[in-house]
């Protein structure tokens, strides 16, 4: 008896079909992962400006209680030399010295003293002084969502800077110093002296300006953590600040600085928080304020 024999074909992926698949799965992820990238930036700016958002409100509960914002002027009270620079005023002003809350009797000194007692732990022992801490506003926000770091966690070469807390921003570009966890650059500070008109980028203007950019040219003048240096820590690249923070609605005599009335910056009345952005530089097309620019 004869039978047949069924032919069985194994189908299966050509060459051409597989090379064909591969490329069309490289082409769509080549167009994901860019938009990817820009959701992650996206998210990012967003946080870093809810941070700001908290930190203003901060800022405006410390007026409140003190009648007025905390100064941006660096301090160097104290033996030895240390300095306390705008970023330390507003890490201070926002959750203590310690952590613990501001403490009322204090100026803003380098040393961390009314003049003559320590007011902050280490040196005060908290527990055998609670008057101490009945005498503390705040923390105004919690140091979680302050985002406080102490500068020699970011910073090798930090001195002659104070190594007490800074506030950092929300964009992950340095090595945490203890943790190792990606954390952010410190975010500078800028109180406005209402007094001043000035908007002028050359180094002998600055303190008649109604923003001085030298109450954080010792934090911009650092080594940045990750290698290089700041554009603004350049003096000669102070422009860069001051067209960035100038509000386009008052843009002041063409003939300025010559002569004329100034351009008015942003926020003139209050504060400017400056955040380094995603490239963790301070000067770049990326860096963020607390204010809305068009661009």
């Amino acid at each position: 008896m004869k039978r047949n024999r069924v032919k069985i074909r194994c189908t299966g992926f050509t060459l051409v079909e597989l090379l064909t698949t591969l490329a069309v799965i490289g082409i769509l992820l080549g167009l994901l992962i860019p938009a990817l990238n820009q959701v992650s930036k996206t998210a990012t700016r967003i946080k870093q400006k809810a941070q700001f958002h908290a930190l203003g409100t901060a800022l405006e509960s410390f007026r409140n209680d003190y009648g007025d914002y905390p100064p941006s002027a660096y301090n160097n009270t104290g033996t030895p030399t240390t300095y306390a620079t705008a970023s330390h005023h507003l890490a201070e002003a926002v959750v203590g010295r310690d952590g613990f809350g501001f403490h009322q009797s204090s100026s803003f000194r380098a040393d961390g003293t009314d003049g003559t007692n320590p007011l902050y732990a280490p040196v005060v022992d908290l527990a055998a002084n609670p008057n101490n801490l009945k005498l503390r506003k705040g923390p105004y926000l919690e140091i979680e969502n302050a985002n406080a770091i102490k500068l020699s966690n970011l910073y090798t070469n930090y001195n002659p800077l104070l190594d007490t807390y800074v506030l950092a921003d929300m964009y992950k570009n340095v090595k945490h110093k203890t943790t190792s966890k990606s954390v952010g650059m410190p975010i500078l500070y800028y109180k406005a002296n209402k007094l001043e008109i000035g908007h002028d980028p050359n180094p002998v203007e600055w303190a008649n300006n109604t923003y001085n950019i030298d109450h954080n040219f010792m934090i911009l003048s650092l080594i940045v953590p990750f290698g290089g240096s700041h554009p603004l820590s350049n003096s000669a690249n102070a422009y860069i600040f001051y067209n960035a923070i100038k509000n386009p609605n008052f843009p002041g005599d063409p003939a300025y600085p010559a002569s004329g009335q100034p351009p008015r910056p942003y926020r003139a009345e209050s504060f400017i928080l400056h955040s380094a952005g995603p490239d963790g530089l301070y000067g770049t097309t990326d860096d963020i304020f607390n204010f809305e620019t068009e661009k």
